[in-house]
């Protein structure tokens, strides 16, 4: 009886498939084998033979090196959070999780020679079901500080937050009702955001941003049965961080002489915020009155504003720069060339370049360098402690810009 390709790793074949869209019998027919073994290696109860196996490289355009190469990645139980509408399906947030895993790898692996900015953010640590609106505006204030920007508009919010120990990546999903997704990560311990961009809204993109940031500042200690019992209400703490971040209290008050359609249209620019979102601010800090807000709410409704504003096309989506940085370090720093570098983070190329802020067809460049090899740690197939993964194989560090 043949026994398959051995350490063929089950999940990287189930995530190709998931982040395809496909079926197992859409896989099935293009690997040009019975449904049922789809179904198999899926599950980890058999292993394709070597013609199958490569049809699956040749498929995804992935090295077989990384069909049996262990996954880096959180555990099933740390949870991630989705901003998101109600109605997004969960085939969205697999999908959604699938990048995030990835991103979450390749930021692994460039470890192994990076250093990454270290984390500066403030961490709540009591009971979330506990937490004031006040608790959460001084997190946000506290965050500002150490950020040093004082109260001043932020100009751009994923280039700061990447400074400051984030590690965010974006891309596009298919689905227009995702928005994004945020875990802490129990493979380094770093904080990690995933944007999507089928919407392409610069004000939206950066208040979904500063949402997940919200999250992973608030609720670190959330275990995944306490986020889907308490969903509803982690969502509105972290919107309400993410208000409170992008709209300090003091200097924008000091802005809403007249609360009208067109004062806030006009402030839109500076605070970088959507229309929708200063209204809601306004309420939250209760500088209007119901009424008000009501007769706000349906003046930007008669207008037609619900879906798209004016300006909205004036803000381009901020661009995540620490994972396209650190893969440009290694190439023009010798460390290694493209060609090695595409090999080891193995998943398909065009969402490694994606998730990397990269050109599409860079790895494709032509690189005749030869450098040194980048290894991987022992760590990574032992799923150690980030504790006991830190420190090894530093050679360059991302200093904060």
């Amino acid at each position: 009886m043949r026994s398959g390709i051995k350490g063929f790793q089950s999940l990287r074949l189930k995530q190709l498939r998931s982040n395809a869209s496909m079926t197992q019998a859409e896989l099935a027919d293009l690997v040009q084998c019975a449904k049922g073994n789809i179904s198999k290696w899926e599950q980890g109860k058999s292993s394709p033979e070597a013609n199958s196996f490569q049809r699956i490289c040749d498929a995804f355009n992935v090295p077989g090196s990384w069909l049996m190469e262990e996954p880096i990645a959180s555990p099933e139980t740390q949870p991630s959070f989705f901003r998101t509408n109600t109605s997004t399906t969960a085939t969205a947030r697999a999908l959604a999780n699938i990048r995030l895993d990835w991103a979450e790898e390749i930021a692994y692996k460039l470890q192994e020679s990076l250093e990454f900015p270290s984390i500066n953010l403030p961490e709540y640590t009591g009971d979330f079901k506990d937490l004031a609106d006040y608790e959460i505006e001084d997190l946000a204030t506290e965050c500002r500080q150490r950020w040093n920007i004082g109260q001043a508009p932020i100009g751009n919010l994923l280039n700061l937050m990447e400074s400051n120990g984030v590690v965010a990546t974006r891309g596009k999903l298919g689905f227009t009702k995702m928005d994004g997704v945020s875990r802490w990560s129990q493979v380094d311990d770093y904080p990690y955001v995933f944007l999507c961009m089928d919407k392409a809204n610069g004000f939206r993109t950066r208040f979904d941003a500063a949402h997940e940031l919200g999250h992973i500042i608030l609720h670190k200690a959330v275990s995944q049965a306490g986020y889907k019992k308490h969903y509803k209400l982690l969502e509105t703490q972290a919107h309400r961080f993410a208000s409170a971040l992008l709209l300090p209290a003091s200097a924008f008050v000091r802005d809403i002489h007249y609360p009208t359609m067109e004062t806030f249209l006009a402030l839109k620019p500076k605070w970088k915020t959507s229309v929708a979102a200063m209204i809601r601010r306004c309420q939250d800090l209760e500088v209007i009155s119901e009424q008000t807000a009501l007769r706000l709410w349906k003046a930007r409704s008669a207008r037609g504003w619900t879906t798209r504003e004016p300006l909205d096309d004036t803000l381009e989506p901020e661009e995540p720069k620490l994972l396209q940085r650190s893969i440009k370090m290694l190439v023009e720093n010798n460390i290694l060339d493209k060609n090695t570098l595409r090999q080891v983070l193995g998943l398909p190329i065009q969402y490694a370049e994606e998730l990397c802020n990269l050109p599409q067809g860079y790895f494709d460049l032509d690189d005749s360098s030869k450098v040194v090899e980048l290894k991987l740690r022992a760590e990574a197939k032992q799923r150690m402690k980030p504790q006991q993964q830190k420190g090894n194989g530093k050679v360059i560090s991302l200093h904060r810009s």
